[in-house]
């Protein structure tokens, strides 16, 4: 087998995290006369939860086209920045707007948030396992105060689960004895 590439062969320009963003790239592709493609259409569609996890959807084009694709996104990008630097006026500094990313903290808070959310439906089987990454979400210190209000309600809501669930079985041992 030979290890050339041939022109036809798709190749992964970018992986996105967020659906709407992968068919935005697409269409922006798409109009300057890329086709592209979105092979984890169907996942994103039918498993939404497991796209994250898997790396992202991923936006493919042509290996011909690689490099113009490139260039497009990036003149995307430059407009984007220009225009957002004009909004601000001309002395403002790019590199303190928010660019969508979340800390590790903050993403450490919503992880606790969902695993106890998710507690509730399961009757409390990982209550514990929640407290103890709310409690590590508090104790980071690149939590911001959008991640603390997070792990605080990660916090209370394991707490009171766990707590609930020491109720009930305490009940059925003293029912049982």
């Amino acid at each position: 087998m030979s290890s050339a590439t041939h022109p036809d062969d798709l190749v992964t320009l970018a992986r996105l995290g967020d659906w709407a963003a992968a068919q935005l790239v697409c269409g922006r592709l798409e109009a300057e006369g890329i086709a592209s493609f979105l092979p984890d259409e169907a996942m994103a569609a039918q498993a939404w939860h497991l796209y994250r996890p898997s790396g992202g959807i991923r936006v493919q084009v042509r290996q011909a086209d690689v490099e113009r694709a490139q260039q497009i996104l990036a003149e995307a990008g430059r407009d984007e920045v220009d225009e957002a630097a004009a909004r601000e006026g001309a002395g403002a500094q790019v590199a303190d707007r928010d660019d969508g990313s979340i800390s590790p903290g903050d993403r450490a808070a919503f992880r606790a948030l969902r695993v106890a959310l998710v507690s509730l439906l399961l009757m409390g089987l990982v209550h514990p396992y929640s407290l103890w990454l709310a409690a590590r979400a508090l104790a980071r210190p690149d939590v911001t105060p959008w991640g603390r209000k997070r792990a605080f309600a990660a916090l209370l809501v394991s707490l009171a689960g766990t707590l609930w669930m020491g109720l009930i079985v305490y009940r059925f041992a003293k029912l049982a004895g």
